[in-house]
């Protein structure tokens, strides 16, 4: 009887030993995976970077001078997020360079805004919040915001892009009989103005859109 209990004792020890043996084992590592955006905002004057309108004939002063291709300014934009152009005209008003006294008022000149061979198109990923798609406005004076971008949405395209994306050409002419331009000033050859070589610097800069 002795020897019979031993040998199930020894059966019941055996599995209570293989029990303990097959219990499964397991271990953890952590690989940590992040993205960093950085954010990018460029903007680059491609062509076009000095507008000069030269008054040699009478009817330069009476209809002005009508946009050519020689008056386009070209920019890109390659930004990560969605952004807005500012620009304006730098002085109150166009200054003589021979006398600095003789001024001239910024509505002489004016543009349009178009997206040449962009991708992004102004009424889709662009907005025309200045009105300078849609028509001529007058120069203003800096700071103005002319563009901006779609609102962001599920499914919805903003105006981040790259420089094929976002190309925007400014039309530029000078005393046009536009309505827009002629709203504030009378043609220059009404006004009895000194001769002079009239400038400002035009600043164009892009921004976060808010």
């Amino acid at each position: 009887m002795k020897n019979i209990t031993k040998v199930v004792l020894a059966v019941f020890a055996g599995l209570f030993s293989l029990n303990s043996f097959s219990q499964p084992v397991s271990d953890r590592a952590v690989v940590p995976v992040a993205l960093t955006l950085n954010q990018i905002l460029r903007l680059n004057v491609v062509d076009g970077g000095n507008i000069e309108f030269v008054f040699n004939r009478i009817d330069d002063y009476e209809t002005g001078i009508a946009n050519a291709d020689i008056y386009d300014t070209q920019i890109t934009v390659a930004s990560s997020t969605s952004w807005q152009l500012n620009m304006g005209a730098e002085d109150a008003n166009f200054i003589g360079v021979d006398n600095p006294a003789n001024t001239l008022a910024l509505g002489y000149v004016g543009f349009q805004i178009t997206t040449g061979a962009g991708l992004h198109t102004f009424g889709a990923e662009l907005t025309d919040i200045g009105g300078s798609n849609a028509a001529v406005i007058a120069l203003p004076q800096y700071p103005v915001t002319v563009v901006g971008s779609r609102a962001a949405a599920a499914g919805v395209t903003t105006n981040a892009g790259d420089v094929l994306d976002n190309i925007l050409v400014f039309n530029w002419e000078a005393n046009t009989a536009n309505a827009a331009l002629l709203s504030a000033v009378d043609p220059i050859i009404d006004i009895n103005q000194a001769p002079d070589r009239y400038v400002t610097n035009v600043l164009l800069d892009i921004s976060i859109e808010p």
